[in-house]
C-alpha cells in the first residue's frame, strides 16, 4: 500500500466520507462504500502512484492543508465591497430570507432560500447542471447525490437530510462534463472541493457556485435507523423526511417522518423527543466532526441556515438566513422573485448560531469551565459506544446523559455563583 489517503486521514479515524478523493484519483484505485459505523470512506484497490498525492491535497482534513480560513482568504478577499467576520467569514451582505408562497415555503428546508437560489441559477442559465442531495428509495442508501437540469426536477430535493451522502460520482461526473455546475454542500465537503479545485483546472473552471449549509455535525446512518426503529418498529426504511413542519409548534419542533421499505408503517417523531437527544448527545456522530470548527462553510459562495432567533423561531412555516460571499450572489438573492428578503445584521446571524460555534470549538479545543469539560468528555464517551453498537450499548449511554444532566445542572450553578461574585465585587468597588 502507497502512502496516502488511507494512512493520512481513514486510518487515523478523520474521513469525513466526502468523496472527493475518489473522484480526484487519476488512475481510479478508491472507491466510498459505507464503513462499519455507517459512515463513507475510501476503499482501496491495487495500482496506486507512487508519488501522486493528490487525494491528500484534496482531503479536508489533512493537517498539512490550507485550511478553510486561509482558503477563503484567497477566494473572496479582494472581492469589493467585501466585510469579515472571525467566525462568519467573508461576506459581502447578510439576509432573511423566506418563500413568499405558504405552500412553497412549508415544503421546503427553514425559509426556501435554497430551492429559490438553485431555480434562479437555471432560470437565469448561469448554470446548467445543478448537483445535490435527493432520496434515493434504497434501504441501504437512503440518499445520494445526483445531478438536475431542469427547474421542475428540483421539486425532488426539498427539505432537510441528516444522513450521509458522498460526492465522488457527481464530481466525476463534472470532470467527464463541460458545463457549469452549483453545488450544495456541507462545510467541510466545500473545502475538500477548493483543495480539488486547486489541483484541477475542469473542476476549477466547471464548478461556477458553491452554496453551502451550516453544519454543527455530521451523522452516520445509524441515527436515521436508530430512530426509525422507535418510531415504526424497523429500521428497513424506503425513505425519511428529515422535515416535517408543525403548525402552531415552534419552528425548531419540526417532525422526522419515516416510511417503511413496503411503505406499511408511516410514523412521525417530534424533534423535541427522541430525535434531539440523540443529536445534542454526539450519538452517530463521526470522529471527524470533533477536528471541525468551520461552522459556517467559509469556503462556500453563499451560506443557508435557519434562522434560529426567538422571533423567527415562533414561527413554525421557517426562516432562512443567508450569507452572501460575493456580490454575484447576493445581486442574485436580491433580485430573486419568488421570496421576502430583508437584510440583517451579521450579528444576529452570528447569535443564531452561536451555541453551534461554541460547541464545536469545545469539542476541538475543550473549555475552561470543569463542568463543561466533563459533559464534552461524556458526549464523546456517548460517540464511541454509539458507533460501536447502539442497541447494546444502550444502558451505558443513558447513564452517560443522566450524568450530563446533571454536569448542565452544576455549570448552571457554577455560571451563576461567577456573576455573583462579580456584582459583589463591582458593589464593594463602587462603596469604597
Amino acid at each position: 500500500m502507497s502512502f496516502n489517503i488511507i494512512k493520512t486521514t481513514v486510518q487515523k479515524d478523520q474521513c469525513i466520507g466526502c468523496g472527493t478523493c475518489d473522484a480526484i484519483c487519476p488512475v481510479d484505485v478508491l472507491k466510498m462504500d459505507f464503513n462499519s459505523i455507517g459512515m463513507y470512506e475510501p476503499i482501496e484497490s491495487e495500482g496506486c502512484l507512487d508519488k501522486c498525492t493528490l487525494c491528500m491535497d484534496a482531503c479536508p482534513f489533512v493537517e498539512e492543508n490550507k485550511d478553510e480560513k486561509e482558503l477563503a482568504k484567497d477566494i473572496y478577499e479582494d472581492e469589493e465591497n467585501i466585510n469579515f467576520h472571525k467566525d462568519l467569514g467573508y461576506f459581502v451582505n447578510t439576509y432573511e430570507v423566506h418563500k413568499k408562497d405558504t405552500y412553497e415555503r412549508l415544503k421546503s428546508a427553514s425559509g426556501g432560500a435554497g430551492h429559490s437560489l438553485l431555480k434562479n441559477l437555471l432560470e437565469q442559465k448561469l448554470v446548467d447542471t445543478i448537483l445535490t442531495v435527493e432520496s434515493n428509495n434504497d434501504p441501504d442508501k437512503l440518499f445520494k447525490f445526483s445531478n438536475f437540469k431542469e427547474i421542475k426536477e428540483l421539486e425532488k430535493i426539498r427539505g432537510s437530510v441528516y444522513y450521509p451522502t458522498e460526492m465522488s460520482e457527481v464530481l466525476d461526473y463534472v470532470l467527464k462534463n463541460d458545463g457549469r455546475y452549483a453545488i450544495t454542500t456541507l462545510p467541510c465537503f466545500a473545502k475538500a472541493i477548493r483543495l480539488a479545485q486547486a489541483k484541477n483546472s475542469k473542476l476549477r473552471k466547471r464548478i461556477r457556485f458553491i452554496i453551502g449549509l451550516v453544519c454543527g455535525q455530521m451523522k452516520t446512518k445509524e441515527f436515521a435507523h436508530a430512530l426509525a426503529k422507535v418510531a415504526i418498529g424497523t429500521d428497513r426504511l424506503k425513505k425519511v423526511n428529515f422535515r416535517v413542519k408543525q403548525e402552531n409548534k415552534s419552528a425548531i419542533n419540526f417532525g422526522f417522518e419515516f416510511t417503511s421499505i413496503d411503505e406499511k408503517k408511516v410514523n412521525r417523531l417530534s424533534n423535541a423527543d427522541l430525535p434531539s437527544k440523540l443529536w445534542g448527545s454526539r450519538a452517530f456522530t463521526p470522529n471527524a466532526c470533533n477536528s471541525c470548527t468551520d461552522v459556517f462553510a467559509h469556503c462556500a459562495d453563499v451560506v443557508l441556515m435557519d434562522a434560529w432567533l426567538p422571533d423567527y423561531m415562533k414561527d413554525y412555516k421557517g426562516h432562512t438566513l443567508a450569507i452572501a460571499r460575493t456580490n454575484e450572489i447576493d445581486e442574485i438573492i436580491c433580485n430573486s422573485n419568488d421570496v421576502s428578503i430583508e437584510m440583517i445584521d451579521y450579528n444576529l446571524v452570528y447569535k443564531s448560531q452561536e451555541m453551534v460555534v461554541d460547541t464545536k470549538n469545545n469539542y476541538k479545543y475543550g473549555n475552561k469551565n470543569y463542568f463543561i469539560n466533563k459533559i464534552i468528555k461524556y458526549r464523546k464517551e456517548i460517540q464511541k459506544l454509539s458507533n460501536s453498537g447502539y442497541e447494546e450499548n444502550k444502558k451505558k449511554i443513558n447513564s452517560l446523559l443522566k450524568k450530563i444532566r446533571v454536569m448542565g445542572k452544576l455549570s448552571n450553578i457554577n455560571n451563576l455563583e461567577s456573576i455573583s461574585k462579580k456584582i459583589v465585587n463591582k458593589f464593594k468597588r463602587f462603596n469604597k
